[in-house]
């Protein structure tokens, strides 16, 4: 039904990874590949093996997720760091209320286990990179759970939805060697609502957006940082040639809101006086062919801008405009009755404009790549 469409998508949006797939039982495994260079010497290459583990039982489903990853970074006159680690472990649930109520409900309760990397060294914190480069960029956390809610319901043509979730995130140790233990990060309020029309039974349009609140980060129970708020919107329109191909455009904007520092009086944080974050433009071009029952051919063309933060070029928290441009196709095959294969290679362009934060840095330019390799299994 239409009104599903909505619904999972909302759910995906309440910082779950989504809910298990119509089988049974389901299993995925994998390899991915990350690489990138930039104009001043710098590159680094990134690793993961994921892991995943799913099943369904009626209106029931849960999915576990992990993945092994291995970083290394390259700088240009400051060495070498490498960190391999398992991942932290995401246990995700939901139990669906469809066809029994006048709107349709998904409830979502999702768990972080800290499996992965905390007390990182000093050293480790350049494998934090831009989310732009590689995939991974978080490698662990503490114990977090994360209830959600979503309703939908159709209306003649029209859909429609939203969603709630809340995030309670536990402390961890970040850094000894930077002082930064009992650290915990503040928690998240999430509400996201989309709404979708039906010109014809193969093309719609779709309205949606969300917004998020940060509560405060504190160190030894003592006020850190706090993350501005958070807004997102777009529309796309879609085309759909059942068991054919479709195609979809998506346009994106995302706004960021001032931020809260720590003051020179320690427990004390306060708001910058300017928005230190750029607004950030996405635009998406995607399509699908299925030129058998077996096989899927896909494609994809992305375009990124992010605006320059509101500080003047002379500040120490200035951060330049940014641009990518990345493209990518893929293949999934139905290998047995059981097991899909698939194939994806993405490669980008990326220019980045002088910034004097977090430190001074001269503009550059990237190219990158990503090749994975993916197995799924359903019984």
């Amino acid at each position: 039904m239409r009104y599903l469409i909505i619904l999972t998508i909302l759910f995906l949006a309440l910082f779950s990874k989504g809910s298990a797939a119509a089988a049974d039982i389901g299993m995925q495994t994998g390899f991915n590949l990350d690489w990138w260079g930039d104009s001043k010497d710098n590159d680094a290459r990134q690793i993961q093996v994921p892991m995943t583990f799913m099943g369904r039982y009626q209106d029931f489903s849960f999915k576990v997720l992990t993945a092994y990853t291995d970083t290394r970074i390259d700088r240009s006159g400051a060495g070498k760091s490498s960190l391999g680690h398992l991942l932290d472990t995401k246990l995700i649930t939901s139990y669906e209320i469809i066809g029994k109520l006048p709107v349709d409900i998904l409830l979502g309760l999702d768990f972080n286990l800290p499996t992965g990397k905390t007390d990182l060294r000093q050293g480790d914190l350049a494998l934090i990179m831009d989310p732009d480069l590689v995939t991974i960029i978080n490698y662990g956390e503490g114990f977090d759970v994360n209830p959600t809610i979503a309703v939908a319901g159709e209306w003649g043509d029209w859909v429609g939805g939203a969603g709630f979730g809340y995030l309670w995130r536990g402390s961890y140790d970040f850094s000894s060697e930077l002082n930064v233990t009992d650290y915990q990060p503040g928690d998240i309020y999430n509400i996201n609502a989309e709404v979708r029309y039906f010109f014809t039974p193969e093309m719609s349009a779709r309205l949606f957006g969300s917004h998020a609140w940060y509560g405060k980060d504190t160190v030894r129970e003592s006020d850190f940082y706090q993350e501005g708020e958070f807004s997102k919107f777009g529309l796309g329109i879609y085309y759909n040639r059942e068991n054919k191909w479709d195609a979809g455009v998506t346009f994106r904007g995302i706004l960021r809101d001032k931020s809260r520092f720590q003051a020179a009086t320690p427990g004390v944080i306060v708001t910058e006086s300017n928005d230190g974050q750029g607004d950030e433009w996405i635009l998406d071009l995607a399509a699908r062919y299925l030129p058998d029952e077996k096989t899927i051919l896909r494609s994809f063309i992305q375009g990124r801008y992010f605006t320059e933060n509101d500080y003047p070029s002379s500040s120490t928290f200035f951060v330049g405009k940014r641009e990518k441009l990345s493209v990518g196709f893929g293949v999934t095959r139905a290998i047995c009755a059981h097991f899909d294969a698939a194939f994806d290679i993405r490669g980008f362009v990326k220019h980045d404009e002088e910034a004097n934060f977090p430190q001074a840095r001269s503009a550059r330019d990237f190219q990158g790549v990503s090749v994975t390799l993916m197995l799924a299994g359903s019984f």
